[in-house]
């Protein structure tokens, strides 16, 4: 190539993409006007590159100056728009630099002599660029007129958002939400940031409905944004946050011609409504459950119940069973309270749901049904430190291997031998 590039341009890390570069030959294919302006396509082309040393397509000719000749002088048989797909001269695949100074030579005073057309042009070609980082700047001037050079703008542009920008647009309007957060993020506004994520953006047209004041500028046809926002971090939008978002969204809504909008309101979102099953008239009949299985209730149907109550497993469900018997056999002077999965709250272990908790005689045991997985080492180091806790409340605790559940008679014998132990210990 005969032209050199900036240092800026070479440091530049930033690839122009495939999308930028289409949308750049889709204007200059239309209404971008002939991309040789007022020269002839060699004359053009001989001040970004060497033409007798890029090779020809055309085994007639040796080099690429006799391959443009001939098809786009003598036979015109190539579009006008053939070099954007000419990989000889990189503007499709090649570097940044490449497709730049070809950009910049198409506004140069030597190919659009027309100043306002040529910042026409510098106009569009900014907007295409701008996403990717970079823009045409005039940096000097030959006979009066400016000349055209690339740099880049320091970072890329937030996302594209096509105008207009209207007030259902739910999809744009989360982008301008996402711009707010990129410029408070910049601009080292740690909180506010933090709070846009979960916050919902839309506009609503006042109508004089919101605002009644005579006076203060609203009309129907003016707009407040509004955040909806979980209920639990309403609190958190102080007024001063407010005004910070405020801040940087009305510079967004301004860049997109939305200068209707007039202020910014925080509202709670609504809580959604209550899953109510066909049944819930029965369901209304029985007191529902709060601690008791939680984790069972919480996942669904499908864990075996009995008297209202939930259980884990099948074996879990044998020894309840095996527990009533021994209840209903028990001299009322020395009943036992029966507790399926309740949860607790232990001081250093979080909220603990023992697989049953047994009352009586002004004391407690804790009984497990240990499963399979159960046997593992690490299980196993756990069961240790769970038991150590109840330990630590002065409540013991009684392991039984779910295998023993297929034997209920056996079964029946140990915990009534074990409960009388724990409940009922000898002087």
């Amino acid at each position: 190539m005969a032209q050199s590039s900036s240092p800026s341009m070479h440091d530049h890390q930033t690839k122009i993409t495939a999308v930028t570069r289409r949308d750049i030959f889709d204007y200059l294919g239309g209404e971008g006007g002939a991309w040789w302006g007022r020269l002839d396509e060699i004359a053009f082309l001989e001040g970004l590159y060497d033409l007798d040393a890029l090779p020809s397509r055309d085994t007639r000719h040796p080099t690429a100056r006799g391959d443009i000749i001939q098809h786009r002088m003598n036979n015109c048989d190539w579009e006008n728009d053939w070099i954007f797909e000419d990989s000889r001269f990189q503007l499709l695949n090649g570097p940044d630099e490449v497709l730049l100074a070809f950009l910049a030579r198409i506004v140069h005073p030597e190919v659009q002599p027309d100043v306002d057309r040529a910042a026409r042009q510098v106009d569009e070609l900014n907007r295409l660029l701008e996403p990717d980082g970079w823009a045409l700047r005039a940096q000097e001037f030959l006979s009066g007129r400016p000349i055209y050079c690339p740099v880049t703008t320091g970072k890329a542009a937030g996302p594209v958002i096509p105008l207009p920008l209207r007030d259902d647009d739910a999809s744009k309007l989360d982008l301008v939400l996402g711009q707010v957060h990129h410029l408070l993020d910049a601009n080292g506004q740690v909180l506010a940031r933090g709070l846009l994520p979960s916050a919902t953006l839309t506009l609503r047209r006042d109508g004089g409905f919101f605002h009644p004041m005579p006076g203060d500028n609203w009309t129907d046809a003016t707009y407040e944004a509004v955040l909806t926002v979980d209920p639990a971090l309403v609190t958190e939008f102080t007024p001063a946050v407010i005004e910070l978002i405020w801040q940087h969204l009305a510079t967004v809504l301004k860049r997109l011609q939305r200068e209707d909008v007039f202020s910014l309101v925080v509202e709670a979102a609504l809580l959604p409504l209550p899953p109510v099953p066909q049944n819930w008239r029965q369901a209304a009949a029985t007191p529902p459950a709060t601690n008791q299985a939680r984790r069972e209730r919480a996942a669904g149907e499908g864990y075996p119940t009995l008297d209202g109550l939930v259980f884990s497993s099948r074996a879990e469900l044998v020894v309840y069973q095996i527990l009533c018997e021994i209840q209903r056999d028990s001299p009322p002077q020395r009943s036992i309270a029966i507790l399926p999965l309740p949860s607790a709250k232990l001081r250093d272990a979080g909220v603990r749901s023992p697989d049953f908790t047994v009352l009586g005689n002004s004391r407690a045991v804790v009984i497990e049904v240990d499963g399979p997985h159960h046997y593992g080492r690490t299980r196993k180091a756990d069961d240790e430190d769970r038991d150590r806790h109840w330990s630590r409340c002065g409540v013991p605790t009684i392991r039984i291997a779910h295998e023993q559940t297929k034997d209920p008679a056996s079964l029946k014998e140990r915990l009534r031998e074990d409960l009388l132990r724990t409940l009922v210990p000898s002087r």
